[in-house]
């Protein structure tokens, strides 16, 4: 009896080691977690500067347990998805992309009380509830992850446009609005001037055939994708939709991209062309990524590049897609304090100095955050910044009955670019594509939700 006493009293002994071992400890006096003796924590990162940055960052704020944090790089996708995978073996703090989080919530560790309290001062909305909806804060964004629209000041002053931005929103004054543009298109139709030599035939290079960062055409009328988070309704139904579909029509009538011979630019032929536009300067007006080099185009080609939200039209401000990233705790880390500890370091201004510095990552924080980092070397990113807070979040729901199969598959599998080059080519009227797409989707919707 006393053996199986005492064998009883072992075991709860370990189960509350095992316990006091798997909370984060706030140290309120010294403002930070505590870090386990001999603690090793691993961060993953799709950068390799960044990591680097950090680590060096960790060793200077932490000289009693330098060397206790490396990196490693998982990759631009995927990260949060290891976690699950690879359980412990997996980084213990993890940069993944806010769609990422939902799937994977059960492998994830709920941050502490006083880092999901401090989020609230500095992340962005709808981004930081989204993510984390319908579970205890696990992800808190960091960084934006898309496009912004984006102007060619040289090249406009050059034209001689006017590139006045007397209201400081990001946008010359006699071009906020797509009326605007359209009217410069029509214009340029009976005038066509030259660059550097060459004449310039696009306007806006606006995409068709690749629907991510053509879904921002859509949204002229006020569409949003999947406005009710209901997945087997998109919402193509809606007379906003259509609205976005007559948009492209009007881009068409407007011939804001044409050929070399004045013809109007057939629709399978309005790929991706936003590189271009940045790197060759064919466009005055264009979006750009996060990911591309501006400030390496500019060196290169002497030219300034601005940003802003998109242009109105009707009215309505044109939203493209963006995701965030952000730093995620794996569930099954043996030092959750430590963890906790560098994920603090990370949202603190040097932690995001430490990224603005090494990457093109846009920091996602609301304006005036304390946190937020100099852009002093850096200004295109501070507009780039203000210019997402305007953007739609790419919606990560999932089939109700086939969870593994995310509701945008959809949009992107049912063939909506078919739709967009019938509609600017004029072989179907916003009308009839709107049609076409609501039984496209219904019919995905049918097949795939079991």
């Amino acid at each position: 009896m006393k053996r199986r006493m005492a064998f009883v009293m072992v075991l709860i002994l370990i189960g509350t080691s095992v316990f006091a071992q798997s909370k984060a400890v706030w140290d309120a006096k010294n403002r930070q977690f505590q870090i386990e003796k001999g603690a090793k924590i691993r961060l993953g990162v799709d950068n390799d500067k960044v990591g680097a940055a950090i680590v060096q960052l960790w060793d200077q704020l932490h000289p009693e347990a330098k060397g206790i944090v490396e990196y490693m790089n998982l990759g631009a996708a995927g990260s949060a998805d290891q976690i699950t995978q690879l359980q412990g073996d997996a980084p213990d703090v993890v940069l993944a992309i806010d769609g990422e989080v939902s799937r994977n919530a059960q492998s994830l560790l709920p941050l502490h009380k006083v880092i999901a309290d401090a989020a609230k001062s500095f992340a962005v909305e709808p981004f930081f509830s989204g993510a984390n909806s319908g579970m205890a804060v696990k992800f808190i964004p960091v960084a934006y992850d898309g496009m912004t629209f984006a102007w060619n000041k040289t090249m406009m002053d050059a034209l001689k446009l006017d590139t006045k931005d007397a209201n400081k929103d990001g946008l010359p004054d006699a071009f906020d609005t797509w009326e605007e543009i359209f009217a410069l298109a029509k214009k340029w139709q009976t005038s066509r001037p030259t660059y550097k030599g060459k004449p310039v035939t696009i306007v806006y290079p606006m995409c068709l055939d690749e629907v991510w960062s053509g879904y921002s055409n859509l949204t002229a009328g006020g569409w949003e994708i999947f406005p009710k988070a209901d997945p087997a309704n998109p919402g193509f139904d809606q007379d906003s939709f259509r609205a976005g579909l007559e948009f492209i029509k009007a881009a068409a009538d407007a011939m804001i991209s044409v050929e070399v011979n004045g013809a109007r630019t057939p629709a399978a032929s309005m790929v991706w062309r936003w590189d271009d536009a940045l790197n060759n300067e064919t466009a005055p007006f264009f979006l750009v990524g996060t990911w591309m080099d501006v400030n390496g185009a500019e060196t290169k080609g002497g030219y300034d590049i601005k940003f802003g939200p998109m242009p109105t039209w009707n009215g309505k401000r044109l939203t493209p897609f963006v995701k965030t990233k952000g730093w995620i705790i794996n569930g099954f880390t043996k030092y959750p304090s430590a963890a906790h500890e560098l994920y603090r370091i990370l949202y603190t201004r040097d932690g995001l100095q430490a990224m603005v510095n090494n990457s093109s990552y846009i920091p996602a924080l609301k304006p005036n955050a304390t946190n937020t980092p100099s852009y002093r070397d850096d200004p295109n990113k501070a507009e780039m910044a203000k210019a997402f807070a305007f953007n739609y979040p790419e919606p990560s729901i999932t089939l109700p009955k086939n969870p593994a199969k995310k509701a945008m598959d959809g949009y992107y599998g049912i063939g909506v670019n078919l739709e967009l080059r019938d509609t600017w080519d004029g072989k179907k009227t916003p009308a009839e594509a709107q049609a076409n797409l609501i039984n496209l989707y219904n019919k995905w919707y049918e097949e795939n939700n079991k």
